[in-house]
């Protein structure tokens, strides 16, 4: 889903709801992600803020099984339609409004791509399933054995003698 800049621009309030339900592959699930956002358009940025309601299926780190992890996320991002690389300035103070992602001249801003992105970046490091969550003798199949190399098998018969 892509909203047009342009069509913002030329509503009265400069603004445009969306009611965003779409089911990301990349999820491995059918529960569309749904989100609630607010596009608004002052001068050279946009910003949208929402909220995004997503069921992702994952697999756990510590017992390799399935389970679905339900994310509720409020969004605040702007964009900026000018170039933000200025040949003129070399060094400036970065400031809390100075996160913003150049549109580099785009005409449109791909929702779908941002909702994925917003719940891709919540998703934690390590995947558990459960707090209590142990581990299971299962993942002990995936762990390599401590195993040597055939061919440094010869080694282990060498019989090393000491002189006195």
């Amino acid at each position: 889903m892509n909203i047009i800049i342009s069509d913002i621009e030329n509503k009265e309030d400069k603004s445009l709801e969306i009611n965003f339900s779409e089911i990301i592959e990349e999820f491995n699930t059918k529960t569309p992600v749904k989100a609630d956002l607010n596009v608004q358009i002052a001068g050279s940025i946009i910003r949208i803020k929402g909220k995004i309601h997503a069921e992702v299926n994952l697999v756990c780190d510590l017992c390799l099984k399935d389970f679905t992890k339900i994310f509720d996320i409020e969004v605040d991002e702007a964009y900026i339609k000018e170039n933000l690389n200025s040949s003129q300035q070399k060094e400036f103070e970065l400031k809390e409004d100075s996160f913003v992602e150049d549109l580099n001249g785009k005409d449109e801003i791909d929702i779908t791509d941002f909702v994925y992105q917003c719940v891709i970046l919540n998703i934690p490091n390590k995947l558990v399933c459960d707090i209590n969550c142990n581990g299971d003798g299962n993942i002990n199949k995936y762990i390599k054995k401590e195993s040597s190399d055939p061919r440094l098998e010869i080694f282990k018969t060498i019989k090393i003698e000491k002189d006195n």
